[in-house]
């Protein structure tokens, strides 16, 4: 089936390439960039509307890029008038002429703030926080007021369609099987450390957040539900400029940041760091009903206390060799350490709810840790449309955790009966090496061919023992020897090469057609708490299609249908034997027979831009097959999980997005997502599952308002109602949360306090049910977090002007998702 679809490909590029050539030229695209003219500063996420001359209903509208730049794309020969409107600004208006087949390039378009507006308002105004595309959605950050004081994963929890619970994980459309990125790359986050990760990294480094839902062929299919692309800040001004800042936060937080820059014709340089340090408490229960083989009932209530401390760095620079070549060298370090404490008391009831037994268990979880991530990246601008671009990037995890378990057992007298005390340690570590290169070639403004090759290598190593300990009075003597170890040595292989063919037929339609292909080589040596040694080795070959299609309905909307196949490969603690003793009536671990995912998604997306409102829905469908789920079931009166390849699933759903200017001062961006899941039954250990459906939904709105000058505030709330899992299901949600932010002397000093979770509701509650048992756990473990964060910028700036370089091609009709980051 494969090799049809290579051969159906290669008949599609020769037709589209012979229908481009015979096609006849009478069209042409209009592009420019929007400055400051006071400050010379690039302006972005700009509304630009073009209408036909003589006309008051849009033609084509678009927004200008990260770097001020706009463009329009298959504008049919004629008069037009090109408006421009921005808040805090006074609105641009020209008539242009546009000739057949020429590029018209307006050059940098200088606005001028609107001083009546000055009195009242901030003169940058409301910038536009989402930016819609038809292959993409990015939320922009860096001017967040929530931003103050908040971590990468804070951020996370305000974009749309993406959830962050409160251990780390993140979901994208309710899938966990989800790749996050660093500035497009993989920078050495996996399932298992991102959570970490994330914590650590300061939300000021962030610029914004792009939601990649369907890839195309030239990037990895990893990830069943998309991709997450965290973009730092890289911002370009002449001299020197920085900033600082410090923040406290409630209960016992406090946080410490900042940066310099540099920036010259040739070279452009930064530096941040970012020191955290917080804490919080929380509570949890949990209630199980045991059938067999006799009822009985075990129930639990835990007192949580989680913090942890940490410093994050960042540098790097880009040197321009001339106007062709740019020279890149970035990387990012982090030191840090986690702790966790948990007071758990269990009371085991009898079938009449008697008390039988009760006992009281103090784990304690130091965790220390540090990574680092370099890149090297290589540009060459053959010529306009026309590209080489390479990477070589290197990283590596050092983890130590060390875990301590004390508990007592009572008789239903409450009197001693047993004691018992265990140590868990051990190192985990792991390392990445990663080398993409991508061609791009744009034969003209009807088709580019896009190809690359991309080579990542991983190791992990791990060893875990546990040590029990003999009473010795009030104290313990720690045997020398472990009791159980077990140990994991992982090595991973990804070779890939892609292709792409982006065109259009016409005006009104337009096509990507991809092709990707990647070996994987995995082989690793597991020993499990019975000391069973397990040597696993795997190699597959596998086809990724992609395939775009994308039609103009009418100026200003577009419509796409979309598809990909993607895979979601077991990884880290997925496929680790470890087995997590942190409570023990509930014991955790990895399954090495795990095999991977394979998904395949369709999409209809539907986009409506305008100058005050931009509209966006999708419709996707996705089928996966050998779906991983932790299963649990009881033995001995324990419950243990495990994962395991079940069943096979489907999701579909309905994901609504609007940005609205209601006035000229305050702005909001929704987002609804509908989808329904369905779960095929499955046996397991002799016992057969029946088959899981519902249907759930989430909504979030995010609003900002300016007050005056200087003086700005945001109000965010979201609302996630209960869905299904493999064995039961999650309980709904809410939360909302309040910011404020003030600036003074001309913006150098900034004052912002946000209130996080402010109703106190954010709590994960569920229900789980198996072969024998039925049980209920709540957990709240953070409650109201208030924020205050002071900040200092100094140094010049006021940017400079660039040497003009080619203005890229920004069109809103584009489905190219081969972006370079």
């Amino acid at each position: 089936m494969n090799f049809r679809f290579l051969i159906l490909l290669a008949i599609a590029f020769c037709i589209g390439s012979q229908v481009l050539e015979a096609e006849t030229n009478n069209t042409g695209k209009i592009n420019g960039r929007l400055i400051d003219r006071e400050t010379k500063n690039v302006l972005d996420y700009v509304n630009v509307t073009l209408y036909k001359k003589g006309s008051t209903k849009p033609y084509k509208v678009t927004i200008s890029d990260s770097k001020g730049t706009f463009a329009f794309s298959d504008v049919a020969i004629g008069s037009y008038s090109l408006e421009i409107g921005f808040i805090g600004y006074l609105s641009y208006n020209k008539i242009i002429e546009l000739s057949a087949g020429n590029e018209l390039n307006l050059g940098d378009i200088l606005l001028k703030t609107d001083s009546k507006l000055l009195n009242t308002v901030e003169v940058k105004g409301i910038r536009s926080n989402m930016k819609l595309e038809i292959d993409k959605k990015t939320f922009s950050v860096d001017q967040s007021i929530a931003a103050a004081g908040a971590n990468a994963s804070d951020i996370l929890k305000d974009i749309p369609s993406v959830e962050v619970d409160a251990e780390g994980t993140i979901s994208l459309r309710n899938s966990e099987s989800v790749t996050v990125w660093i500035n497009g790359k993989p920078s050495g986050l996996t399932s298992d450390n991102r959570g970490q990760v994330l914590e650590q990294m300061p939300a000021e480094n962030i610029d914004r957040v792009e939601i990649i839902t369907n890839p195309s062929a030239k990037f990895s299919p990893e990830g069943s539900a998309g991709i997450i692309n965290i973009i730092l800040k890289k911002e370009r001004k002449s001299g020197y400029y920085g900033s600082l800042s410090a923040g406290i936060n409630s209960p016992w937080g406090k946080n410490f940041g900042g940066n310099i820059n540099y920036s010259s014709t040739t070279l452009d340089a930064y530096a941040n760091i970012g020191l955290r340090d917080d804490e919080h408490d929380g509570y949890g229960s949990s209630k199980r009903q045991i059938y067999l083989p006799d009822t009985s009932y075990l129930n639990s209530n835990t007192k949580m206390n989680r913090g942890g401390n940490g410093l994050f760095m960042r540098t790097g620079f880009d040197y321009h060799l001339n106007k062709k070549h740019t020279l890149s060298l970035s990387g990012f370090a982090m030191d840090g350490s986690h702790n966790s404490n948990n007071d758990i008391t269990y009371d085991y009831l009898d079938k009449s709810n008697n008390l039988s037994k009760k006992q009281k268990r103090v784990s304690k979880s130091d965790t220390k840790h540090n990574n680092y991530n370099i890149t090297m990246d290589y540009l060459w601008e053959i010529a306009e449309g026309h590209s080489l671009q390479a990477s070589l990037s290197h990283g590596k995890q050092i983890n130590t955790e060390n875990d301590t378990y004390d508990q007592t057992s009572y008789d239903s007298t409450e009197k001693i009966i047993n004691k018992s005390y265990q140590i868990q340690t051990g190192p985990s570590n792991s390392e990445d090496w990663d080398f993409k290169a991508d061609y791009s070639k744009k034969f003209s403004e009807r088709w580019k061919l896009e190809a690359g090759v991309s080579s990542e290598w991983q190791h992990k190593y791990s060893d875990n023992d546990i040590f029990n300990g003999i009473a010795n009075g009030d104290d313990w003597t720690i045997l020398s020897i472990p009791d159980v170890s077990s140990g994991f040595d992982y090595d991973e292989q990804e070779n890939a090469i892609y292709g792409t063919l982006t065109g259009k037929i016409n005006s009104k339609f337009g096509y990507q057609l991809g092709l990707r292909g990647e070996q994987t080589i995995v082989s690793f040596y597991a020993t499990d708490i019975n000391g069973a040694d397990t040597p696993v080795g795997k190699k597959y070959f596998d086809f990724f299609p992609t395939i775009f299609i994308n039609y103009n309905i009418a100026e200003g909307s577009d419509l796409q249908i979309n598809y990909s196949k993607r895979i979601n490969r077991p990884r880290g603690r997925q496929i680790n034997p470890f087995v997590d003793i942190s409570d023990s009536t509930s014991i955790k671990s990895g399954n090495p027979d795990l095999n991977p995912e394979y998904a395949h998604s369709f999409e209809i997306n539907y986009m409506k831009n305008g100058q005050k409102h931009t509209f966006s829905s999708s419709v996707y469908y996705r089928m996966t097959d050998h779906v991983i789920q932790n299963i649990q079931y009881m033995e001995n009166g324990i419950m243990y999980q495990k994962p395991s390849n079940v069943t096979n699933s489907t999701a579909s759903g309905l994901e609504l997005v609007s940005k609205d200017k209601i006035i000229k001062t305050f702005e909001t961006t929704s987002t609804v997502n509908l989808y329904y899941s369905t779960m095929e039954a499955f046996t397991y250990r002799n016992y057969k599952y029946e088959g899981t459906n519902g249907f759930s939904w989430n909504a979030r709105i995010n609003g900002t308002m300016i007050f005056s000058k200087g003086f700005s505030g945001q109000i965010s709330g979201s609302y996630s109602a209960p869905k299904i899992l493999a064995q039961g299901k999650n309980e709904g949600f809410y939360t909302m949360d309040l910011g404020l932010r003030k600036s003074f002397f001309d913006s150098k000093i900034q004052v912002s306090i946000n209130a996080k979770n402010i109703l106190n509701s954010f709590k994960m509650e569920n229900s789980t049910w198996g072969q024998g048992f039925y049980q209920e756990t709540s957990n709240h473990y953070f409650g109201r977090d208030i924020r205050l964060n002071l900040t200092w910028n100094f140094g010049n700036l006021k940017p400079k002007q660039k040497p003009k370089r080619r203005i890229e091609e920004n069109s809103e009709n584009s489905i190219d998702t081969g972006n370079e980051y």
